[in-house]
């Protein structure tokens, strides 16, 4: 009997990445440590967007992603939480705005859906906007939001139904040579792949298997208000004069989820008072918040590599364990799906991973394969979570 693809993470990387899998035929096992999604894919900022990214390797795995993303809306519907409203920026302060023009134009060089807008255009697209002296702005209309939880609820569905097998519970791998177990509970699943897709506790992972990846500490915080009447179209990111920047956009309930400067900006004050003030800080932009009040605000940790690109591709070593982890999961989630069941499917390499591989964090290789040959002879168990 073949053995199964165990993807362990039910985040909105992981479930793409099983969906995906078993939609090519292969019989895979999703292992998810909660019944519902927790982690940084539940609390997400989930703006679809590839306008700021400077990295063209990382570009083009979020355009890769935002055209999936299309089509699946196309293929679930509303239910998938997914919307294409637009995206719009402005600064106010020529500092900013110079920071603004520059990424405009980047984006305008590689063909992005993306123009430069007035005042008034900024207005016509938000018509509760409020500007302080509107310097430089941006609208990109194809840019979208999405909700995780709804995606991830209607993806595992789908899995489901096409014949996917999903396990709750805490997993554990161990290596042995040449076999590979995933432990849940009283299960224990022989596996061909573990595709490993635990977020921030990847790290954790590679680290025990001897694999050192710089990673710096990246808590995000979100501010959530209480539901106030519609007033955003899309989202929206402002640069203001002399304050804090930040982000917002409105979810389909009525509440407005707030951040700080970019999405994977590190929070620097992640406490209620902070939060408190990045409400603040939005209202000066948009009246229609002056009697919103602080709902809760999020903290969650992101898998953030030092040279902020994704992780993906087998470990060197031990092959039958497949790393992948990123920021901007959300984006990029539909494209890493794609690309890596045609890795684990097809057997060949694609070119748009090669990049990200974990043999570029090979600071202490020698170590590493040290260390897999010392697991391999003691059938280690490695836990996650």
């Amino acid at each position: 009997m073949k053995r199964p693809v165990v993807v362990v993470g039910g985040g909105i990387v992981g479930t793409a990445i099983a969906y995906t899998l078993r939609l090519g035929g292969v019989d895979t096992i999703l292992v998810e440590r909660d019944p519902e999604p927790q982690g940084a894919s539940a609390f997400s900022f989930a703006a679809l967007s590839a306008f700021d990214e400077p990295q063209r390797d990382f570009y083009l795995l979020k355009t890769h992603g935002l055209v999936t993303w299309r089509s699946w809306a196309k293929e679930f519907g509303e239910s998938l939480g997914v919307t294409f409203t637009g995206e719009t920026r402005w600064a106010e302060s020529a500092d900013s705005a110079a920071h603004l023009k520059t990424m405009i134009e980047r984006a305008l060089a590689r063909g992005y859906g993306t123009h430069y807008a007035t005042e008034s255009q900024v207005l016509e697209q938000e018509p509760g906007a409020r500007p302080k002296g509107l310097v430089t702005a941006a609208i990109s209309p194809h840019d979208g939001q999405a909700d995780p939880t709804k995606a991830i609820a209607v993806l595992r569905r789908a899995f489901n139904d096409a014949g996917g097998t999903t396990l709750v519970g805490r997993a554990s791998i161990m290596i042995g040579d040449p076999d590979i177990t995933v432990r849940v509970g009283e299960d224990r699943l022989e596996a061909a792949t573990v595709v490993v897709a635990a977020g921030a506790e990847t790290a954790a992972l590679l680290d025990r298997l001897g694999w050192e990846i710089p990673m710096d500490p990246s808590p995000g915080l979100l501010a959530v208000t209480k539901p106030v009447p519609p007033f955003l179209n899309g989202t929206v990111y402002v640069y203001p004069d002399d304050d804090i920047a930040v982000h917002l956009r409105q979810l389909r309930d009525g509440r407005v989820v707030i951040g700080e400067r970019a999405q994977d900006e590190v929070a620097t004050d992640p406490t209620a008072e902070h939060a408190e003030l990045l409400l603040r800080r939005a209202r000066i932009s948009f009246p229609a918040l002056e009697d919103a009040e602080l709902d809760h605000f999020t903290l969650e940790w992101r898998p953030m590599p030092r040279d902020h690109m994704p992780i993906v591709g087998p470990l060197p070593g031990i092959p039958s364990i497949y790393v992948a982890t990123s920021h901007s999961g959300v984006t990029i989630a539909p494209a890493l799906a794609e690309f890596v069941a045609q890795e684990i499917v097809e057997g060949h390499e694609v070119e748009r991973l090669k990049p990200l591989r974990p043999v570029r964090f090979a600071a202490r290789q020698a170590d590493a394969y040290r260390s897999i040959e010392e697991a391999f002879s003691g059938s280690p168990e490695f836990f996650l979570g």
